[in-house]
């Protein structure tokens, strides 16, 4: 372990610097606790339309559907990307090449 030498350093200057340390940490936590939280995104009708390349209508018909799930406050209808990217399904592909197989 190495040695600390501290010359002509006042102790009043020491613990002003271990206060900036400290409160700097803990602000730094306490702002990373805060992105945790509000770490939901939730997209308005225009912004999931876009992002899903369909139409208003298309994207109203869906919800009607069932086919994704939406929430309203107020009068506006909102999106969580967690049921937008529940919508989308993987699409089953066949390798094979050639005719109609049964």
């Amino acid at each position: 372990m190495a040695k600390i030498e501290i010359n002509n350093f006042n102790i009043a200057d020491l613990e002003q610097a271990i206060k900036n340390v400290l409160n700097e940490n803990v602000f730094n936590d306490v702002l990373d606790k805060i992105h945790q939280k509000e770490s939901v995104n939730i997209y308005s009708r225009e912004a999931t339309a876009d992002l899903l390349c369909v139409s208003l209508p298309t994207l109203n018909e869906w919800t009607k559907q069932g086919i994704i799930r939406a929430f309203r406050i107020g009068g506006r209808v909102l999106y969580k990307l967690e049921d937008i990217n529940e919508a989308l399904k993987e699409v089953k592909t066949s390798v094979k090449r050639g005719g109609l197989s049964c």
